[in-house]
């Protein structure tokens, strides 16, 4: 019964101090950042040699420019506060993520160049809040491999693009032509695949030249015989590779849908056919083994009766002898 008149000063003090340092954090942003120079709505930290994000950005800030920094992560809640930003420059820095809820409230976003840092991915969640982006610049990432297919979901007002001079080896082009008003979009300078499985970003190359200004840059590294060639010129050698494979395929389907249910059914036949010989012969063999032991039976009777009999004959001949040779000396 105590416990809600203990709790409810405690809590009061918390909102207290958290609305404290939410007016502190306010009046704070309100100024202009000793390593920034401000003006109306620029402002600029460029080169400052900065490893943490500025603690005070003025809230009219339109244009923020923090390139040339080494700020290796975004914080969670300082850029939320520049609701009214439209122009994010973030090139020349270290930053490995991009945490969503960083970008969280920047929904008039309009510009963002995060090149030259060392991103690994770009998620499906990224770029998710940035629902008004025209240009986004993610180039010189080398560690940037792997692009989600749902990136740029929502961003559908998505202009220009550049994700050259990373480590990508294939994106989706449906991610691509799910853009309506794409006109530019960089892709050179990454170790692209050109092989049958990346055949429709490779068409989609070709097909979509004219938005690519950097076309005449954009070259297959994988595999070997291909390395060097441009991706525009490797979709024709690609199309007819692999609808000769996919030919190939097809006989392998028909193969195994047609000669190889009858092979099977053939199989089963001669294991039947081969299951009725092995039966019959086993009860053939059965009969005859069936007749060789009657006979056996028969012969070990009849010769058990022999040996009695040929014992009597010779004792009954023996005995008509001796009377007979009786007979006769009793005679002279």
């Amino acid at each position: 019964m105590d416990g809600p008149p203990i709790l409810l000063p405690f809590c009061t003090r918390c909102l207290r101090l958290l609305s404290v340092v939410l007016v502190a954090r306010v009046l704070a942003a309100a100024g202009c950042a000793p390593e920034c120079n401000c003006s109306q709505f620029l402002t600029n930290c460029t080169g400052r040699q900065l490893r943490h994000f500025p603690a005070a950005i003025p809230l009219s800030t339109r244009q923020l420019i923090l390139a040339d920094n080494n700020i290796s992560s975004l914080p969670a809640l300082d850029l939320n506060y520049l609701g009214g930003l439209l122009h994010l420059d973030f090139r020349s820095n270290s930053l490995a993520e991009i945490p969503p809820s960083s970008l969280l409230n920047l929904q008039v976003l309009v510009y963002l160049d995060l090149s030259h840092n060392q991103l690994r991915e770009i998620t499906h969640l990224t770029f998710r809040y940035l629902t008004n982006i025209i240009v986004l610049k993610a180039s010189r990432n080398k560690e940037l491999s792997f692009i989600d297919s749902r990136a740029f979901s929502a961003n559908h007002k998505l202009q220009e693009i550049d994700i050259s001079g990373n480590g990508l080896t294939f994106i989706d082009a449906a991610m691509l032509e799910a853009l309506p008003h794409l006109r530019s979009v960089r892709l050179s300078g990454n170790p692209w695949t050109c092989n049958c499985n990346t055949q429709i970003l490779t068409s989609w190359m070709k097909l979509n030249r004219r938005i690519i200004p950097d076309a005449a840059n954009v070259t297959c590294t994988f595999p070997g015989p291909l390395q060097g060639v441009l991706v525009v010129e490797a979709a024709d050698k690609l199309f007819s590779l692999c609808r000769s494979k996919r030919q190939l395929k097809l006989r392998e389907v028909l193969y195994f849908c047609l000669i190889g249910p009858g092979l099977f059914s053939a199989s089963i036949i001669l294991n039947l056919t081969f299951s009725l010989l092995m039966a019959h012969f086993n009860r053939f063999k059965k009969k005859e083994l069936k007749r060789y032991r009657k006979l056996r039976r028969a012969i070990s009777f009849k010769y058990s009766k022999r040996s009695n009999v040929i014992t009597q004959e010779i004792t009954a001949k023996a005995n008509t002898n001796m009377s007979v040779c009786l007979g006769t000396e009793c005679n002279q």
